[in-house]
C-alpha cells in the first residue's frame, strides 16, 4: 500500500470543519445553560402556582363556611319567627 501526502488544502479542510464544529458544540452549550435557566424558571412558577392553587383552596373553604353559618342563620330566622306567628296566631 502507498503511503497518501496529505497537502495543505486538506489540512485547511480539516481545519475549517474543526472550527464549525467547535461553533457546533458552544451553541450546545448555550442551549444547554438556557434550557436549565428555564427549567429553573419554570420550577419556581410550578411553587408559585401550587402556593396560588393552596390560597384558592384555603378561601373556598372558608367561603363555603361562611355560607353555611349564613343558611344556618337564615334557617334559625325562619324557625323563630314560624314559632312567634304560632304563637300570636293561638293567642289570639
Amino acid at each position: 500500500m502507498e503511503p497518501t501526502l496529505v497537502s495543505s488544502e486538506d489540512f485547511r479542510r480539516l481545519e475549517h470543519k474543526v472550527d464549525k464544529l467547535g461553533d457546533a458544540i458552544q451553541r450546545l452549550i448555550l442551549i444547554e445553560e438556557r434550557q436549565n435557566t428555564m427549567g429553573a424558571r419554570i420550577g419556581k412558577c410550578e411553587a408559585d402556582v401550587a402556593i396560588c392553587a393552596n390560597d384558592i383552596s384555603r378561601a373556598d373553604r372558608k367561603i363555603d363556611q361562611w355560607i353555611n353559618r349564613g343558611i344556618g342563620l337564615w334557617a334559625a330566622a325562619a324557625a323563630l319567627y314560624a314559632i312567634l306567628q304560632y304563637l300570636t296566631i293561638k293567642g289570639n
